[in-house]
């Protein structure tokens, strides 16, 4: 099964797919153990059960995560090919859902440019899109990177319009200690890298 990372076009699909073989495979695990368990002895009171009952988890967890993508679709590949056109060099992310305590919100795309991050969404237009945004900034600069400017349109034209903007302007100099934990990435590369890690 064709693997696409996380913020890639294709991913909610590609992972959901994935997700379910890998949560069928991880009950198929079990219920072998318990069936053998069974043959073996003739009764369901031995340690197989013992070991299925717990060996279920696992796959407990992986149907838990199934569930979270079942209702998410990828996005049209007319809509990424358009997205595209505008976005140059400039770093991407494509089918982000960004978690927080109180809300999920779905991103169909974000292009990073400098200090500037701007997103696009097909969501419901009753999410707060400022918390979100709010939440977002917080974390970057949790993580080293300060003074962010962060906006999510609704609107795709007004997206496409900003993006065509940053990409237009002069690539500034921007103050940047390379992180450990990403070696060899770019400011805005490790921006990208952070904001996935809120993505499910």
């Amino acid at each position: 099964m064709k693997s696409i990372p996380k913020g890639a076009f294709g991913y909610t699909e590609a992972h959901k797919k994935r997700q379910l073989l890998k949560t069928l495979i991880f009950f198929l695990l079990p219920v072998g153990i318990f069936f053998l368990g069974l043959f073996t002895t003739k009764t369901k009171e031995n340690y197989f059960t013992i070991i299925a009952v717990v060996g279920s988890l696992p796959a407990c967890k992986e149907l838990v995560n199934v569930c979270l993508f079942v209702k998410r679709r990828s996005m049209p590949r007319e809509l990424y090919e358009e997205i595209r056109k505008h976005t140059g060099t400039m770093e991407t992310a494509y089918e982000l859902v960004i978690t927080t305590y109180e809300a999920s919100y779905p991103i169909t795309a974000l292009i990073i440019a400098g200090n500037e991050v701007i997103g696009y969404t097909e969501a419901d237009k009753g999410l707060n899109w400022k918390k979100a945004e709010k939440h977002m900034e917080t974390v970057l600069k949790n993580n080293g990177i300060s003074h962010t400017h962060i906006h999510i349109f609704q609107e795709k034209k007004q997206f496409l319009e900003r993006a065509d903007a940053l990409s237009r302007q002069k690539k500034e100099e921007l103050p940047f200690v390379p992180d450990e934990r990403y070696p060899g990435l770019s400011r805005e590369q490790v921006m990208r890298e952070v904001l996935l890690a809120l993505s499910i």
